[in-house]
Formats: structure tokens, sequence, C-alpha cells
């Protein structure tokens, strides 16, 4: 049976609402653990960890071994990877990479697509390459897919804000 002890990563990677904690910054209550767990906020008790959640994964997946969590969000279209900004580059090594490589091929399905939030920037990793959106922001509204150029495909995000205006980030590497 999988446990959280001694990880305390969702902590830190995360933000609390309840507390105005942002994303990426140590939980207050973070002492060793959590100082106020029967009195966690909601957002904290709700929070599932992908780790603790996906069987499969090994312990070379736990969040404090691998350098970030696995939040499952695919309900509203997303698989997130929060990364802990004391180890900014861990999601590129090996087997992390090649396995997001594979979950991203739900962007070829059209069922969601994988997201990386590494401190303020977010990527959106494609089965091809990953593009690097930068700080867009808290609860942005992405669409994700492929464009069509001189009859080949290539990586797409579009990010719609306020007013209609959109931003758009498409790949180098046609499929």
């Amino acid at each position: 049976m999988k446990s959280c002890a001694p990880c305390t990563l969702c902590c830190t990677v995360l933000d609390i609402p309840e507390f105005a904690k942002p994303a990426g910054t140590p939980c207050a209550h973070l002492k060793g653990g959590c100082g106020i767990y029967p009195d966690r906020p909601t957002s904290c008790r709700t929070f599932i960890c992908g780790w603790l959640a996906i069987e499969a994964l090994s312990e070379v997946w736990r969040p404090d071994v691998a350098g970030f969590l696995i939040r499952d969000e695919r309900a509203e279209g997303f698989l997130c990877i929060d990364v802990d900004p004391a180890r900014p580059n861990a999601w590129r090594a090996e087997p992390y990479l090649s396995q997001f490589r594979a979950w991203s091929r739900m962007t070829h399905e059209g069922t969601g697509c994988l997201l990386l939030h590494a401190g303020p920037e977010t990527w959106v990793i494609f089965p091809e390459e990953d593009l690097r959106l930068g700080d867009i922001g808290p609860d942005p509204q992405l669409q994700v897919g492929y464009i069509r150029r001189l009859g080949r495909r290539y990586p797409l995000v579009r990010q719609l804000a306020a007013g209609g205006a959109v931003r758009e980030w498409i790949g180098s590497t046609a499929r």
C-alpha cells in the first residue's frame, strides 16, 4: 500500500487558495508534515496525488523522488505535472520524459493534453516536442491540437484571453 510519508511535495508545488499560498512556495503549516492535518483546508483534503492513485507507478515516481507530482484533471482535459521548484528539470530525466511523451498521445486522440508547470512557466508536452508557453496565468483557457500547413501537421496551442484576445504557439516539428 502506497503512503504519502515522507513526501510533502504537494505542500510546496500546489496553490492553496484558502491560505492565498501560491504554487511553488512551501506552505506555512509544513512542519516535517502538515502541522494542521486534522484541520487542513478543502483544497488539501480533496487533492489526489497521481502517484497514489495510479497503481502502476513505482517508487521512482513518488513525488519527492521524481521531483514533481502528477494531477489527474482529465475530466477538464488535462493531465498535469507540477514540478518541484528546487528541481526544475527533473521532468526531463528518464524514465519520466518518455512516459510523458506516451501520455501526451491523448492530444492525437483529442482526449486531452499534458500540461507541465515548472514555477511560473507552463509547457504543453506533445509526442513530437514540448511547447514552452511561459507564464500564462492561473486558469488559462487553452485549446491544444494540431494545425496543417503545407501538407504537414504541427503542434498548436491557443490561449483564449479576456476580450477575445488569442495567443498562439506553433511547434517546429512537423508530422
